[in-house]
């Protein structure tokens, strides 16, 4: 599926160049400056998916990858990506979305990766190095797009140590925490920012590519986050 600058909006381009860590573009929704809650939908990672390609790397490298992966997959409605799939259903609380109804979820949010380097496997994991930096960066897109809540996809203990340990030292004014009720044996766990004025939500759930069950995660997303796609 070829990607043409009207499938996504490109109006923040120039202050993303000047951001370090950056070096593929976020998904930009057509919608999203005219949506009341700015929502940034936080996934992880990259992955070389096929290093004896000699063309793999030059394609991960491309400045536009993330752009072309999330339109391949978030907006070929038929298409069986579970990290995307999943997240919709907990947004609208149902097995099935319509078309329309991802389309406008996908069309409302910013999509970024926390991580910018190539991780070489799905066995490999990103280090604490990588979450610290990839916050340092994630911290500097709030202010581009100013924000009001996130969606951060993954639980993992190194990456809320590296989110608290960067706002930290990051000289935040007030940093608030809350723990929620555990889904299964998955505790999620929101934390509020303020910075430029305002506060920021940030919910961190379990990653939903794989044993995600939409139906618990969906009324704790529903009761933290407002809905982007159904704000007026």
């Amino acid at each position: 599926m070829g990607i043409f600058e009207s499938d996504f909006d490109t109006s923040f381009d120039d202050q993303l160049g000047d951001v370090d860590g950056v070096n593929r573009l976020p998904w930009v929704g057509l919608n999203y400056k005219d949506t009341d809650q700015k929502t940034l939908v936080l996934g992880e990672s990259v992955y070389d998916w096929n290093p004896k390609d000699p063309s793999s790397a030059g394609r991960i490298s491309d400045s536009d990858n993330l752009r072309k992966l999330h339109k391949a997959h978030a907006f070929d409605f038929k298409r069986n990506s579970k990290f995307l799939r999943n997240i919709e259903r907990a947004i609208y609380s149902k097995k099935t979305p319509t078309n329309e109804e991802k389309n406008e979820f996908w069309s409302s949010v910013v999509y970024h990766n926390l991580v910018s380097r190539v991780i070489k496997t799905k066995k490999h994991r990103p280090e604490y190095d990588d979450y610290y930096f990839g916050w340092k960066t994630f911290d500097e897109l709030t202010s581009v797009f100013d924000v009001d809540q996130v969606i951060v996809y993954g639980l993992e203990s190194v990456k809320i140590k590296a989110f608290k340990d960067y706002f930290k030292d990051a000289g935040i004014a007030r940093f608030q925490s809350s723990n929620l009720e555990k889904v299964g044996r998955f505790k999620p766990k929101k934390f509020i920012i303020e910075k430029d004025g305002k506060n920021i939500s940030i919910l961190f759930i379990r990653h939903p590519s794989a044993f995600f069950s939409w139906k618990k995660w969906s009324s704790v997303i529903r009761s933290e986050i407002t809905v982007p796609g159904q704000i007026t």
